[in-house]
């Protein structure tokens, strides 16, 4: 999932080798699975799988990055624009030779993924044209995980819809060991400092957010959080100025500079433009993508909100 499908669909994540454990194995090594496999997905869409997927479809890049992490290059016969264009390293090298079907914004080619034969197709949210599939019996599995434990979910879901449920709970099993060994890190700070992460056009991060939870994992209190109810809301400068963060992190893929986010109406009397603590994160799409990348968003969040405290990590 990157920034632009965060902000609803329109506006607009580690060890290599150990996030792609799975992905060595061979992809025609799938789980024996001769019984019928029922999923409920994150829109609560109940979905029938006959057999494990093998034609799959991935719009996002959080999803590409999942089903890569589980071996299963062989098995994608299309890929949305945005896993092109946004997909971090170490899964950007395994895009060659995947089938481009063209942007899903703000909704996708019914007829071009449709000529893909597809047996899943793996979304996120607010996707027009994807409704438009039953009608050719293709089943689709939408991903929005709203904290870290759906990420989780998510995976050992993608897992079972395509017979390769061990390797997802390796996977799970090894983000969880990653991001433990950096909670223990966190633990020791004395202070947590209040954060405004700024997605783009005042865009940010609410309270119903993966990226919520891994700011308070980062040892940081999301002002966001307090600022609208919402997952990803845009607030207005004066709400910014009224929170008074102590940080402001900008997200990278923005196009907005430190001395921009400055000069924002008001912002000379925030904390963190007083104090130099204004902040473009080096690789923000290791931040804003639900997938295994979150692990290295989260170092990326600790070494930005607490220097040198993963130090040898």
């Amino acid at each position: 999932m990157h920034r632009k499908t965060l902000l609803g669909g329109t506006v607009g994540m580690l060890a290599a080798t150990a996030l792609l454990a799975g992905c060595g194995a061979s992809a025609s090594a799938h789980t024996s699975q001769a019984a019928t496999i029922h999923l409920v997905d994150d829109a609560g869409h109940h979905l029938t799988l006959k057999k494990p997927a093998t034609r799959i479809v991935v719009i996002e890049p959080s999803n590409g990055e999942i089903v890569l992490d589980l071996g299963l290059k062989s098995d994608i016969v299309g890929a949305d624009q945005s896993i092109f264009q946004y997909t971090p390293s170490p899964w950007k090298s395994e895009l060659t030779g995947l089938k481009d079907i063209g942007s899903a914004y703000p909704g996708i080619n019914v007829e071009s993924l449709v000529a893909r034969k597809p047996d899943l197709v793996i979304t996120g949210p607010g996707i027009k044209g994807i409704p438009s599939l039953a009608q050719y019996h293709i089943p689709v599995l939408t991903l929005n995980p709203a904290n870290i434990q759906g990420i989780y979910h998510d995976i050992l879901l993608v897992g079972q819809a395509t017979g390769r449920t061990r390797q997802a709970k390796t996977q799970v099993a090894t983000m969880k060991q990653e991001i433990k060994a950096v909670e223990l890190k966190v633990k020791t700070v004395r202070s947590r400092p209040t954060v405004f992460y700024d997605m783009g056009g005042l865009y940010t991060a609410g309270p119903h957010s993966f990226v919520n939870s891994l700011i308070d994992l980062a040892g940081a209190v999301n002002v966001g959080a307090s600022l609208s109810r919402t997952a990803y809301p845009q607030v207005t400068a004066e709400q910014v100025v009224a929170a008074n963060p102590q940080d402001i992190l900008i997200d990278s893929s923005a196009g907005t500079s430190v001395t921009q986010e400055e000069h924002l109406a008001g912002f000379s009397a925030i904390r963190a433009v007083k104090s130099g603590h204004v902040y473009v994160v080096p690789n923000s799409s290791y931040i804003d993508q639900p997938s295994p990348a979150l692990v290295t968003g989260l170092k990326e969040l600790v070494n930005v909100l607490h220097p040198g405290l993963l130090k040898g990590q």
